[in-house]
């Protein structure tokens, strides 16, 4: 478990890294970008389909943390923050997956929200599923005792926070962070578990 979150935040670096890869070649037109390098789409999905299941580990080490004294809720935390962290790979697979089949499609005037929208009902459902878990794992780890500046490091929290600093920025980097919010605030999260003694 001492190695858990450390493993976890490298997977949310490279999967912060897949986001802003797979966004690039997304939007490299719509945001006048220069063109992506070639495979560049490739690498950035399998770095997040490898990365984001890494997560279920750091879900993993934060239950233990409070396992002997919140046995259930400790529980919940793992069994939410595992299965978000499988479909959340799923869904960074299949999202590379559509930007490669359309070639640049998405970038062809639609921002990266509207091109989820539009991405089919396979992809959207597993977007909206994986939203889904993201708020169970995040409300389980917030029930979790803890002292309350902790609190403030919770996955969701961030994932919240995270999305209103994109808001607020520019083009390009609004539709480059924001999109990222979710994996970066796991990089938050999981850095938050370093060093903490394991319970």
């Amino acid at each position: 478990m001492r190695a858990a979150p450390l493993a976890a935040a490298i997977g949310a670096l490279a999967a912060t890294a897949g986001d802003f890869g797979e966004l690039w070649c997304a939007n490299a037109g719509r945001l006048q970008l220069p063109a992506p390098p070639a495979g560049l789409i490739a690498i950035a999905t399998l770095a997040g389909a490898l990365g984001i299941p890494c997560y279920g580990l750091g879900y993993l080490a934060r239950a233990h943390e409070t396992e002997s004294v919140a046995p259930r809720r400790a529980a919940a935390v793992a069994a939410f923050g595992i299965a978000f962290a499988a479909v959340g790979g799923t869904v960074h697979a299949a999202t590379g997956l559509l930007i490669s089949l359309q070639a640049g499609g998405i970038a062809s005037g639609l921002d990266p929200l509207q091109g989820i929208l539009a991405s089919g009902p396979i992809v959207l459902t597993l977007w909206a599923l994986g939203a889904l878990l993201l708020v169970a794992a995040g409300a389980s780890e917030a029930s979790l005792p803890q002292p309350p500046l902790r609190r403030v490091a919770n996955p969701l929290l961030l994932t919240l926070a995270f999305t209103a600093i994109g808001a607020a920025l520019p083009l390009p980097w609004r539709d480059l962070v924001t999109p990222a919010a979710l994996n970066l605030a796991h990089l938050a999260f999981f850095a938050s578990l370093l060093g903490r003694p394991r319970g």
